[in-house]
């Protein structure tokens, strides 16, 4: 064998993706972060990944190659609206299933919306809960596996083709609305604050030092409360009207 035959088998042995033995390819692009910062979304991420990884018949793409692929066509997926679109990602990034998902953090809790797609472009989906107000911590890992390996046993197939779901719009009009709610909370305790402190003292007993300290952290609170109002009433619209976007762009 020519030295320049021997380049040219590594170099398509190095490129050729590992065979998946007894699975089906499955790729899972990095989440988009909605409402959370990068780190949060890269954690959830991280749960979602070693629940497929305890799903019989995954054979899981490594991160990083992913991200090498995803950065190759520009850094990010577009959104698709169409199974073409959907198929062309998932034979693009060469697998069996593509899996996309969208992290989200309102109303104090984090939610996962996954979608699971064929190289026909046929999807399904879920929204999970993993983390909230109303959940014991810790449960995380174990609501990550149940929900992915519940997607995982009603993956589309090209034999039963499904209508088409709105899981997004529905999940950015719903994230609207938990972050409105929230956001209506916060204001309407930044304005009772407001009341005490127009009383002069604010809820505060004491004199001197300690009643100086009370009124000055009563005062910082409500402006954190109406600080936290503001955002949260901004990035409610900001979802909602991405929901209504979405919902007007997918009607037949």
């Amino acid at each position: 064998m020519s030295l320049l035959s021997f380049a040219l088998t590594l170099a398509l042995a190095q490129a050729a993706p590992a065979p998946c033995k007894g699975g089906e390819r499955v790729v899972l692009v990095p989440f988009q972060p909605v409402a959370l910062s990068t780190a949060e979304a890269r954690r959830l991420e991280d749960a979602v990944r070693r629940a497929a990884e305890h799903t019989s018949g995954v054979c899981l793409e490594p991160r990083a190659d992913t991200v090498a692929k995803v950065r190759a066509q520009g850094g990010r997926l577009a959104d698709c609206v169409d199974a073409a679109c959907r198929s062309a990602q998932a034979v693009g990034l060469g697998a069996d299933r593509l899996v996309r998902g969208v992290a989200l953090g309102v109303g104090g809790g984090r939610n996962v919306a996954l979608a699971l797609v064929d190289r026909e472009g046929l999807e399904s989906h879920t929204l999970v809960e993993l983390s909230g107000e109303e959940l014991p911590p810790g449960l995380e890992e174990a609501r990550a596996r149940e929900a992915f390996q519940e997607l995982w046993k009603t993956r589309p197939s090209a034999r039963a083709v499904k209508a088409p779901g709105r899981v997004w719009p529905t999940v950015l009009l719903a994230a609207g609305g938990v972050a409105l709610a929230a956001g209506v909370g916060f204001g309407l305790a930044a304005r009772q604050a407001e009341t005490g402190l127009s009383q002069g003292n604010a809820g505060c007993s004491g004199e001197g030092e300690a009643f100086r300290a009370c009124f000055t952290e009563r005062l910082r609170e409500g402006q954190r409360q109406a600080r936290t109002a503001n955002v949260l009433m901004g990035a409610g619209a900001l979802l909602g009207a991405g929901g209504a976007v979405f919902f007007v762009w997918e009607l037949p």
